[in-house]
């Protein structure tokens, strides 16, 4: 891995282009494809870093009612449908609060807000005032619902405004379970509007197809089976079918 990451130009993480409103398209590939896939990105694609780091350590808390809300809304398929989250990077040891939004269109809506302090989340003022500002209400109603960890590769293109992360290591903790999503590694691709790029065209080699995935809901229904999950069993198939092809 690391002499395919050494090909690529790096860019540091602070001077590259945001993508807060951005349509996400989102592919699974085994970590064979994925070597390939980084392969023929080297190009026209710049490797996002930060003080040499390359691959990013995250650690994601989702937060949801005990009814699990937002969870049934994604499950639904309910526009608008929203999931609150911390996000930590353990390299620099930075945390944020964000809220992420999806509209009827497919239109992805982050917002996020830094935290001098991770704990007690939702009695500190300006995260309230926060998600107030973002018709998140009814705080006392929220408890952690999920802990994702991952690893991640930031690319972005060298000209027009796209980014590519390829996220790997994947575990999910949960309702005292902990599920290691082995060997998979999600592509998401980011853009300001749905294009043709080049990481599509050659995803559209591999004859793969865009796909609706939660790391949230994958992660619930992972570690929660009992849970209601009918209409997301055609992706659960998907992600079985590629784990026995390894």
């Amino acid at each position: 891995m690391k002499e395919i990451l050494d090909k690529f130009n790096q860019v540091y993480f602070e001077k590259t282009f945001s993508l807060m409103n951005r349509f996400d398209l989102k592919f699974l590939l085994n970590s064979s494809e994925a070597i390939i896939f980084l392969n023929l990105l080297s190009d026209e694609y710049d490797l996002i870093a930060n003080n040499e780091i390359k691959i990013r350590s995250y650690e994601t808390t989702y937060f949801d009612t005990s009814d699990r809300d937002a969870f049934l809304m994604h499950h639904k398929g309910k526009f608008p449908r929203y999931k609150i989250r911390t996000r930590a990077y353990l390299d620099t040891n930075d945390h944020f609060v964000e809220v992420k939004f999806k509209n009827n269109k497919g239109l992805t809506e982050k917002y996020r807000n830094k935290l001098s302090v991770a704990d007690n989340l939702f009695k500190q003022p300006d995260v309230i005032s926060f998600l107030n500002g973002h018709k998140i209400h009814n705080l006392e109603s929220l408890q952690e619902s999920l802990l994702v960890n991952y690893q991640r590769i930031s690319l972005k293109h060298k000209q027009i405004n796209e980014r590519i992360t390829l996220d790997f290591n994947l575990t999910f903790s949960g309702n005292l379970k902990k599920i290691l999503l082995d060997d998979i590694v999600i592509v998401e691709v980011k853009q300001e509007k749905i294009i043709k790029s080049s990481a599509m065209e050659i995803l559209r080699s591999f004859n793969k197809r865009s796909i609706s995935l939660s790391k949230y809901c994958y992660g619930i229904l992972s570690t929660d089976p009992s849970i209601k999950h009918n209409n997301f069993k055609p992706l659960l198939k998907k992600i079985n079918k590629l784990i026995i092809q390894q």
